[in-house]
């Protein structure tokens, strides 16, 4: 008798588990959603290495250069829709010329461009500051994609404004050639 009530029990708890994994899985379906874009009105780049290697680090460095020339043409854009609008039109000329570099380099893998909102950590540039959160971004992700990675603002276009004084003298930009960010508001409340 007792063997049969134990009996009982088990199915009746796996049941009652079979039962709970369908509410579950009924409760989650459909609500997978894509993030939120937090900060309309801004398209960041986002360019992550194959690796932490210094070759591979070296070689994002080199095709953030090359897409930053290649989206040099976004500056005509007048606004986010523009501006979004022909970087989805050309995902397929932006891996292209990331590619290149790659080949160019002698490595054996391919990079992949996409627009998509995605979180990106904190940054600075220059006087600006970025929050962390979700962000517009075209990514440009190298082979494994498992490497350190480089961000900037795309539009309006801040891909040049940097706080690393290091960094602007190897673009070979000095203090005095950096854009300054001034608020008319700030200064005539003198603030």
């Amino acid at each position: 008798m007792r063997d049969r009530m134990l009996i009982q029990q088990c199915l009746v708890t796996l049941a009652l588990v079979v039962v709970m994994g369908f509410v579950l899985a009924a409760t989650y379906e459909g609500t997978e959603q894509a993030a939120v874009n937090e900060y309309e009105g801004i398209i960041r780049l986002h360019v992550i290495a194959n690796s932490d290697s210094v070759d591979d680090q070296n070689l994002k460095l080199k095709v953030r250069d090359a897409v930053i020339e290649e989206v040099g043409k976004l500056e005509a854009k007048k606004d986010i829709d523009e501006s979004r609008e022909w970087l989805a039109s050309h995902l397929d000329d932006l891996e292209a010329a990331a590619n290149a570099v790659i080949a160019e380099n002698g490595c054996n893998y391919r990079a992949k461009a996409e627009l998509g909102v995605r979180w990106i950590p904190e940054k600075t540039y220059g006087d600006m500051y970025f929050p962390a959160g979700n962000y517009e971004a075209l990514t440009i992700t190298l082979g494994e994609g498992a490497g350190q990675n480089w961000w900037c603002v795309l539009f309006p276009p801040l891909c040049l404004i940097t706080e690393d004084e290091e960094e602007l003298a190897e673009m070979g930009i000095d203090s005095q050639d950096q854009i300054q960010v001034k608020s008319w508001l700030k200064e005539v409340l003198g603030s």
